[in-house]
Order: C-alpha cells, then sequence, then structure tokens
C-alpha cells in the first residue's frame, strides 16, 4: 500500500491499488465503479488463503445528480495477503448465454434510497465502517478463523444499506452463499 492510501482499511485501500493499477486502466472503461468485495476462501496447500473478488460495473454520471448503474460486466480477484492481480473475468465472454442488451441498458440509480439522505461525509464514514468489517472478515478467513459471532449483525445491517439494491441481484449470482448469509432475501 501506498502513503496515499493513508489509514484507510485495508480492503479499501486494494480497490484504490486496483484502479490506478495498468490492468484496470486498459481493461475497464473510465467510468467503471468498484462493487462491494466479495471473500474467496480456499485452503493451498492445508493453509487457509483469501481472495478478494470485485465486481466491475459502469456508474454514468447524470448531468441533473447521481448517477445510472449498469450491471456488472467483469469481476477482479486480488490476492489478500499480497494485493497483487490473480484473476480478470470477463462476464460478457464468461456468460456468453446473457443478452449482449443487458449490459447496454442502467439497472438502476446512486445514491439509491436507503443512502439518498446522508450526506457525502455521513455516506463516507459508512462506507469506511463497512471496509473496516470487510478486513476483519479477510483477516479472519485468512488466519483460519471466522470473525467473532458480534460482528455479522454489524456487518449486514451495513452491507444491506449500502449495496445499491439494483445491483444485489448481481452479488447474489456471483457469490450466493456470501450473500445469502449476510444479505438473505426478504420475502
Amino acid at each position: 500500500m501506498t502513503a496515499a492510501d493513508g489509514d484507510r482499511p485495508r480492503s479499501e485501500a486494494l480497490r484504490g491499488i486496483l484502479r490506478r493499477s495498468r490492468t484496470f486502466r486498459e481493461l475497464a472503461p473510465m467510468e467503471a465503479g468498484i462493487g462491494w468485495p466479495l471473500p474467496v476462501p480456499v485452503l493451498q496447500d492445508g493453509a487457509p488463503r483469501v481472495y478478494v473478488r470485485l465486481p466491475l460495473f459502469v456508474m454514468r454520471p447524470d448531468p441533473a445528480g447521481g448517477a445510472d448503474l449498469f450491471p456488472p460486466f467483469a469481476t477482479v480477484a486480488l490476492d489478500w495477503s499480497t494485493g497483487r492481480l490473480a484473476e480478470y473475468t470477463d462476464l460478457r465472454f464468461k456468460e456468453p448465454e446473457r443478452s449482449r442488451r443487458e449490459w447496454e441498458r442502467p439497472v438502476g440509480r446512486f445514491p439509491h434510497p436507503a443512502v439518498e439522505g446522508l450526506s457525502t461525509a455521513g455516506y463516507l464514514a459508512e462506507r469506511a465502517r463497512l471496509f473496516g468489517l470487510y478486513d476483519e472478515l479477510f483477516d479472519g478467513l485468512a488466519s483460519g478463523r471466522p470473525p467473532a459471532s458480534a460482528w455479522a449483525g454489524p456487518f449486514g445491517d451495513l452491507l444491506g444499506r449500502l449495496l445499491e439494491p439494483s445491483l444485489a441481484p448481481y452479488y447474489r449470482r456471483l457469490a450466493p452463499r456470501f450473500l445469502g448469509r449476510h444479505l438473505p432475501e426478504e420475502g
């Protein structure tokens, strides 16, 4: 991490490192947004290892304010321990059965109703809290221990508030068990 990343949570700083990377600049459109992290815990040679999967989506600013959100078009996986790029997956190539038009139409807006009334400072504070909870999750998974049970409630509440509702179905497709555990569908 760089000095510019300061005291930000590591999971948030990794997004900044990704955005500044050559790979991101070459493969993602300028208006690409980086979504909320999704954990990919694995066992390698008997030891736990964690990758951070980040959905990439187009976020087209609206001159009247806010931005139109489009479905994720790719994912990037970073190694939690090193921050190195481990995988880039273009979902348009990986899932050719999906209509091309799916990526051409906005599916929602930002800010969404749950955060619309927050000031910029308020939103950034909640976002930093959620990234801090992600750090606890990733650190715990990397050491082979899940976070304490008291962690799940605040994490689910913040994720439920900050995750763009229009993108939730795509997150559920990318990480069904994780979202099912921390953001159960209502109904």
